[in-house]
């Protein structure tokens, strides 16, 4: 298992810098919000990636069901923001590897398609309400017991709210099509996640979040989780995080620990990101002092 979770890391540290290297953009962080990842919690917020820019959510989730029988995931999650209102997203579950204290599987995570939608936003009002969308293909092999080897199809609400000056609550409510593998027909699986997090610091985010699915097998009972952790933004660009999940009705997993840091690659649509933007008004503000 040691073995196991080694190679995963140097995967993990070998495809983030391959990321990097394939956006070959300017990291200057000019006209940039602070970078608001959707990890670590099941949650998502509704923040929206701002747009060009290219945002990169990396983790590690390690799993212990039994004492025996544990799992190991490098989830990865690319998010462009293509207008105000929309970003697409492209994620993976990364290197898996499981064992159950005698045999040991690893292989390939499914890849998941999505894209966030604004529905709207109003700060004086009512809160900002959007849609997640997203297909999973099954790219994890289901000889292994890495998956199905059926698509997924959800679709989650979100929305969220500040709660005086520090406190913030996101509040998901999510339905799928999951598939149950074997030729038998998709069951629909419900989703519900509350996350509150305060600003403790300028840079520290601690949170708690409790969740609950409907079901994760065709013939399962309901699963229901809390967990806890926090961010640490390091800069406008870049924020690691980390946290523990407890069980607390079904589930593979009784313990589960988990930590990542995202990052801001940089600007991918040139002169309509933010930068873009800003160097345009640079140079009208310079042509109307020349006047």
């Amino acid at each position: 298992m040691i073995a196991g979770l080694r190679s995963c890391a140097q995967r993990l540290l070998v495809a983030c810098v391959c990321l990097a290297s394939i956006a070959n953009i300017p990291l200057s962080a000019r006209a940039q919000a602070s970078i608001e990842p959707d990890r670590p919690d099941v949650t998502n917020g509704t923040h929206i990636v701002d747009i060009g820019l290219l945002q990169i959510e990396v983790g590690g989730l390690f799993t212990r069901a039994t004492p025996g029988q544990q799992a190991f995931g490098t989830p990865i999650t690319a998010r462009v923001g293509l207008t105000e209102w929309l970003e697409a997203r492209v994620g993976t579950d990364g290197v898996l590897v499981q064992t159950d204290g005698v045999t040991q599987e690893t292989g390939a995570g499914n890849v998941q398609l999505g894209a966030k939608l604004r529905l709207w936003a109003d700060p004086g009002g009512l809160p900002v309400l959007a849609i997640l969308p997203t297909i999973s293909l099954p790219t994890a092999s289901a000889e292994k017991g890495l998956g199905s080897g059926d698509a997924d199809f959800t679709l989650v609400v979100l929305t969220g709210t500040d709660i005086g000056r520090h406190w913030h609550a996101d509040v998901n409510y999510g339905v799928g099509a999951i598939g149950a593998g074997g030729g038998q027909p998709r069951f629909v699986q419900h989703l519900a996640s509350v996350s509150v997090s305060v600003a403790a610091s300028d840079n520290w985010n601690p949170y708690v979040e409790t969740f609950w699915f409907s079901r994760q097998e065709a013939d399962g009972d309901h699963v229901a989780a809390i967990d806890a952790g926090a961010i640490y933004q390091l800069g406008t660009r870049f924020a690691a995080d980390g946290g523990v999940q407890i069980g607390l009705h079904g589930g593979p997993a009784d313990v589960a620990v988990f930590g990542g840091f995202s990052m801001i690659v940089g600007d991918v649509l040139g002169g309509h990101g933010p930068e873009g933007r800003q160097r345009r008004a640079q140079a009208r503000a310079a042509r109307a002092s020349a006047r």
